[in-house]
């Protein structure tokens, strides 16, 4: 007696109807060296977003005072604090115009006003923008560990900023 097509697709022989212990611990041992390599490579990923986003918020801020000071015809001053940005409005320092806090992961390395060479690191770390649209200009160094750095350069008389990478 001939038998029927679903016979044969939904009976098995006996003898394959799981998985060897070898096959289950051959899948397992793949999976962990696969996630070794792969979990690395997100930490150092995370990082460089965290980076970008310290660099972004540096040049938006300066590009948002340079604007400010120029339509509001007053002095803004761009504070760059241990672990945050602040725009203060005229002499109002009582409260900011805006603050952005940065990630965690990122310091602030080196700061240098490029308007007042007689001040040294860490005394001040303020830039005043004016209402013609020129600035101090400044240099601000973010790093992440010991081989991430980026640099945000900003032109004193065209308030132009660059970024300049170093690091992976």
């Amino acid at each position: 007696m001939k038998k029927p097509l679903s016979y044969f697709i939904f009976h098995t022989s006996s003898f394959a109807r799981g998985f060897t212990l070898i096959e289950v611990m051959l899948v397992v041992v793949i999976t962990l060296i696969a996630a070794g390599v792969v979990i690395p490579k997100f930490k150092g990923t995370f990082k460089s977003t965290q980076m970008t986003d310290a660099v972004r918020s540096t040049v938006r801020m300066a590009r948002y005072a340079r604007s400010l000071s120029i339509l509001q015809q007053e002095t803004c001053t761009l504070r760059f604090e241990k672990n945050r940005m602040v725009l203060l409005r005229g002499t109002n320092v009582a409260s900011p115009e805006a603050s952005r806090k940065l990630p965690e992961d990122i310091k602030i390395s080196s700061f240098e006003n490029l308007a007042d060479s007689k001040v040294s690191a860490g005394e001040t770390n303020n830039v005043n923008f004016y209402a013609a649209g020129m600035n101090d200009g400044f240099k601000v160094t973010f790093s992440a560990g010991d081989d991430r750095h980026s640099t945000v350069i900003c032109n004193p008389i065209s308030g132009k900023t660059t970024v300049a990478e170093a690091g992976r």
